[in-house]
């Protein structure tokens, strides 16, 4: 019996603690939106070049690198997707709503979040491997001791670029997402390029284009925000960089899918009201 209470009083304890180290994470996260914030409103003048030189690089690594990847996925998803589409829409009679469902579900959904995942994967865990390795080499700590702001340095550029990078990726992705699906529509089912640009011209509008940037631009924002969060809050040791970028790939992912969520939720809300 005694040994039973035992058991259960440490299993509270554990709980507890577990509780009271995640809302100290997420304190902590919310003081560095506030440090990322304030840093951007008091950006000294004789730093902005300095800025835009580090908002170049980011952009040209996180967007230009990743547009081979972006076009091979896109090519293959598109024409996957746009083919089964408009296979189950001739079977069912409603070939009409082919370019409602790539509009839906090419240019909406997986554009963005597709886009998202790649810049998590090769961005998102080169900025926390970064920020990471330079707290724990002493380097944050030289910048502060200069009086430099490590956020405006080091992490503002980041933020931006990914924003704009993401963005981009996803009208990318989607441009050749309709490609592909030109290209296989055309040699699967035989129809004629001139009745799916028709299609998609009546189930697209510019308001889909205005939501792919913001959609781009939110995942972008955030992974970038929560990757240089982890890599900065690592600890002075080698193996805190590590577990600094899997720490911030993990929350980075499941950021994006819940945008990727909430977009939609909203979408369905507005849609039906």
């Amino acid at each position: 019996m005694a040994i039973r209470e035992i058991t259960l009083t440490g299993s509270f304890s554990a709980i507890g603690e577990r509780a009271r180290g995640t809302g100290t994470e997420v304190l902590e996260a919310i003081q560095f939106v506030g440090a990322c914030v304030r840093a951007a409103i008091s950006l000294p003048k004789n730093a902005r070049q300095l800025t835009w030189r580090s908002l170049y690089l980011q952009v040209r690594f996180t967007a230009v690198d990743a547009m081979p990847i972006i076009f091979g996925l896109s090519l293959l998803i598109g024409g996957l997707v746009i083919a089964q589409a408009h296979a189950q829409a001739v079977r069912w009679g409603v070939q009409q709503a082919l370019g409602p469902i790539v509009a839906s579900v090419i240019v909406r959904l997986l554009g963005p979040l597709f886009a998202a995942i790649i810049v998590v994967a090769r961005s998102g865990t080169a900025v926390a491997s970064e920020l990471a390795t330079a707290r724990v080499m002493g380097e944050v700590t030289a910048l502060e001791a200069l009086g430099v702001d490590p956020v405006q340095l080091m992490v503002l550029p980041r933020l931006v670029g990914a924003a704009i990078s993401v963005a981009l990726l996803s009208l990318y992705f989607d441009a050749i997402a309709i490609a592909g699906g030109l290209v296989s529509t055309l040699l699967l089912a035989k129809l004629p390029p001139g009745e799916y640009l028709e299609s998609l011209r009546l189930g697209l509008s510019g308001g889909d284009v205005l939501l792919v940037l913001i959609k781009g631009a939110a995942c972008g924002l955030g992974t970038a925000l929560i990757c240089s969060w982890a890599g900065l809050r690592a600890a002075r040791t080698p193996a805190a960089i590590p577990q600094s970028v899997t720490r911030g790939v993990v929350v980075a992912m499941v950021y994006v899918f819940a945008v990727a969520m909430l977009f939609a939720i909203a979408e369905v809300l507005w849609t039906t009201s």
